[in-house]
């Protein structure tokens, strides 16, 4: 793994707790969500003695796991010297990927964030066509559904939006196993997924999140309901929360590993009661640098929060983590 002239890190001496937490987490039988979260947070106080054990280790550990290595060497060292291996891990995990494998969903979302992180461009600024990265866009908000007047309005509605990457993932759509779970055994009748069900492009940019806020907003309008209900998956959530500064209101918002963000706060008094469900261990999220909590960055009085015992980015919309750990009780349901 080494390279041929590593960039010059930065000397600073660290504590030996740090190093001898970096070599517990690549031990065998540490589970890959943990360790690559763990790699993620020791990065920055790691010392240079930390990039020989990196070479020792690569070749043996989960896929999960060496994208992290990767990503962290690279931070310590600005060196692109495996960006190939990124890009391989990236292409096999891309059929478990397609398949639903939350395992391979993880690598492959991971992957492609360092990825693009080597390639030089910023995260929220580089696309690339994978298992679900498309360029369908979200289908235009109709003025009205056919045989409703145009001035009348649902009791209720239910509405699932997936996260980056997901626009033709199952889970969230008729006939998906998370869709399904909400709408029959959580009792959600009025969640909706007819043909124009709500879908956003996908891509991992800051502009298209945007984009996809005013078209909610729009496709909220167009499907008034007295009380509006949203399950929404990591960037999906933000989506939703930008929508709330158009005036879009939220009565119930359950978040399902959002990636907590200052600039993505929601307008609190169009949310109603507000719920971030998070994975003990979340790797895309750690390789993101991005947070889990909102009372990190705010007074958090307004949202719920819950840390799964489960781990993994998928996990907050798994229908069996949701009768294991009993999610149900912990969003308030039975609704009103």
């Amino acid at each position: 793994m080494t390279p041929k002239k590593p960039a010059q890190r930065r000397s600073k001496a660290s504590p030996g707790t740090i190093m001898q937490r970096f070599e517990a987490a690549l031990q065998p039988g540490v589970p890959p969500d943990e360790a690559a979260c763990l790699i993620a947070e020791l990065e920055p106080k790691l010392p240079d003695a930390a990039i020989q054990m990196m070479d020792d280790h690569l070749a043996s550990v989960d896929p999960l796991v060496k994208v992290a290595l990767i990503d962290a060497y690279y931070r310590m060292t600005e060196c692109t010297f495996h960006r190939g291996d990124l890009e391989a891990l990236k292409e096999a995990a891309r059929a478990g990927a397609a398949r639903g494998d939350a395992a391979s969903e993880d690598v492959f979302a991971a992957a492609t964030i360092a990825y693009a992180r080597q390639a030089g461009a910023p995260e929220d600024t580089w696309v690339r066509r994978g298992f679900e990265i498309t360029g369908v866009r979200a289908p235009r908000p109709r003025p009205r559904r056919k045989g409703l007047a145009a001035d009348a309005q649902l009791e209720s509605i239910t509405i699932m939006i997936h996260g980056t990457w997901a626009t033709h993932g199952r889970w969230w759509r008729r006939g998906g196993d998370f869709f399904e779970y909400v709408r029959k055994d959580l009792g959600l009748a009025d969640l909706y997924g007819a043909a124009d069900q709500f879908r956003w492009s996908g891509d991992n940019l800051d502009s298209s999140r945007a984009r996809a806020a005013r078209e909610l907003h729009g496709w909220l309008s167009s499907h008034r309901a007295a009380s509006v209900r949203v399950f929404a998956h990591s960037h999906g959530a933000n989506i939703a929360a930008l929508a709330t500064h158009k005036g879009t209101r939220i009565d119930k918002f359950v978040m399902l590993s959002p990636p907590v963000r200052k600039d993505y706060l929601p307008d609190w008094s169009n949310v109603g009661q507000a719920y971030n469900i998070q994975a003990c261990f979340d790797a895309v999220v750690a390789i993101a640098r991005g947070g889990q909590w909102f009372k990190d960055v705010m007074r958090a009085r307004r949202v719920t929060e819950h840390r799964l015992k489960s781990s993994g980015h998928s996990a907050s919309h798994s229908p069996a983590v949701w009768k294991k750990e009993r999610l149900a009780r912990i969003v308030g349901l039975p609704w009103d």
